[in-house]
């Protein structure tokens, strides 16, 4: 039960894609009082496709997850064939029917963006802007910034870019493959926007080139799920290993699972590509079709552009009418001004190749403000899930049960500590060539952390304590779905462990996402 002090605490979240979405729910549920402002004049965040010039999904955009694992916790997606990939219809029409199952719509404040945060004594004072260009300022209790980790498509810089006289697009500018139409296309960067890109400009654009440097790991769609979403036994059994072992163990079936699956061709460059975290990989299905029938051509690194053609790094010049560039993505968070928890980056991040220029935030578990860690948070994809819904709904459940007083922080000096920890971790990442996810944290150690502090009462059921034995002896189907079943999100809502909410469909939900697979 929620005390009185809880109900009148007004809370504001800025940002309504997944993220912002699962904040207002979880944070509403144990009784906050919650308002989520979205600047879009819809929520859904990147998966909310728009013509507009903003950055979202391509139409043609598929889920890198199996529909199993992007529901929520106590809000299964609808069963349906497990290869089929997610389109951004679905998940938005997903994200809308989540907000009016748990009467959170009248929260939301769509066409509202977030454009200034002042602290004044003990308050969190937001500048908010309408569509129609007015401004007022609301104050809030709380706030919780979940603006997400595609915001500003990166500028590139190239030699001889200003000479070139065709069309230069990036990942906010290109919409539709029909731009491009009859056109010699050269994606810059390889990564899963550039392969949506290439699917789609398939049979419009005359020659289609992706130029990359680095490489990206290329996993077949379901078996790629099934290694990055492996059962909890699997995780129990790795989690004893060092971080750097566990690390390898995982590298190693994902590179073994890539040569079964695909014969990369030595011309295509893809050897030796980084792996996770360093970068994400990307699906083959379809794509690798393209490769092998010449529809796509893997070219070096871009080193130079001309007047009507580029120039490699390994000489070649290439003639191409559109160039458009898919090279990440750069994020800020100077929203928070002076309490930008990125405003003192360790030098050392800033001088690894890695770091490309982008912001590294001190937060405990990726979460936290150390500056108002009782009134200021962030949660993007924080999480040791590779599904924004997983992590955006479990990195509020916690934070929902700290800011309501039933799991404690630890002194500010352990919760520095403990950010200074992740940020070495990403520092060693970045100087071995990169990390797609500056603010990631150790997934074992934050699925721990997790559990502790939303209630979750997973890790109480594995291995040999009390309440696995408890659990094994008296629900043995529970218990061996749980454990080597496939890994869903409704294994969060299980157990009553006093914390955040059960759901007391969540047996039979686990149990039916087990069967449709």
């Amino acid at each position: 039960m929620a005390s009185s002090k809880v109900e009148r605490s007004r809370v504001a979240v800025c940002g309504l894609g997944i993220a912002g979405i699962a904040a207002v729910k979880n944070l509403t549920e144990v009784g906050f009082d919650v308002t989520g402002f979205e600047a879009a004049d819809a929520i859904g965040g990147l998966w909310h496709y728009s013509e507009d010039n903003r950055t979202t999904c391509l139409s043609n955009t598929e889920a890198l997850v199996r529909r199993s694992a992007f529901g929520f916790s106590d809000f299964p997606y609808a069963p349906g064939n497990p290869e089929v990939r997610l389109r951004p219809n679905e998940i938005q029409a997903f994200l809308e029917s989540y907000a009016r199952h748990f009467n959170i719509v009248s929260r939301f404040q769509l066409n509202t963006k977030v454009t200034a945060v002042n602290r004044i004594g003990n308050k969190w004072h937001l500048t908010l802007t309408r569509k129609e260009g007015h401004q007022e300022e609301q104050a809030f209790d709380r706030l919780v910034v979940c603006t997400g980790l595609f915001q500003t498509p990166r500028k590139p810089h190239v030699e001889g870019l200003d000479e070139f006289e065709g069309q230069i697009l990036n990942t906010q500018t290109y919409k539709k493959p029909d731009i491009a139409k009859g056109k010699r296309v050269l994606i810059v960067g390889l990564g899963a926007t550039a392969t949506d890109m290439a699917r789609g400009l398939a049979g419009i654009a005359k020659e289609i080139f992706i130029s990359h440097r680095t490489g990206c790991l290329v996993l077949p769609f379901s078996k790629g799920n099934d290694v990055c979403f492996p059962s909890l036994r699997k995780q129990h059994e790795k989690a004893n290993a060092p971080g750097i072992e566990q690390k390898q163990m995982l590298n190693s079936a994902l590179m073994k699972l890539q040569d079964e699956s695909f014969d990369l061709k030595p011309e295509w460059g893809l050897g030796n590509a980084p792996s996770l975290p360093q970068k994400l990989p990307i699906i083959g299905d379809g794509f690798y079709d393209l490769l092998i029938s010449g529809t796509v051509t893997l070219v070096p690194g871009l080193k130079r552009v001309h007047r009507s053609h580029v120039e490699l790094t390994d000489g070649k010049i290439i003639e191409v009418d559109t160039i458009i560039f898919s090279i990440g993505y750069d994020r800020s968070y100077s929203l928070l001004g002076p309490y930008d928890p990125s405003r003192n980056m360790p030098q050392a991040w800033k001088d690894s190749p890695g770091s490309m220029g982008r912001p590294l935030p001190r937060l405990y578990q990726g979460i936290f403000s150390l500056d108002f860690p009782d009134s200021l948070a962030s949660s993007t994809h924080v999480g040791s899930t590779l599904s924004a819904t997983m992590n955006g709904d479990t990195a509020s459940m916690a934070l929902a049960q700290v800011w309501l007083g039933n799991s404690k922080l630890p002194s500010l000096e352990e919760m520095t500590m403990s950010a200074d920890k992740q940020n070495s971790m990403a520092i060693e990442l970045a100087n071995k060539g990169g990390v797609y996810d500056p603010a990631l944290v150790d997934a074992r150690e934050w699925s721990l952390w997790a559990d502790k502090a939303a209630g979750f009462g997973i890790q109480d059921r594995l291995g040999y304590g009390w309440k696995a034995w408890w659990l094994r002896f008296t629900d043995p189907r529970l218990y061996k779905t749980l454990l080597d079943g496939q890994f869903v999100p409704q294994v969060y809502r299980l157990f009553d462990e006093g914390k955040r909410p059960a759901w007391k469909d969540a047996r039979e939900a686990l149990f039916k996402a087990n069967e449709a697979e």
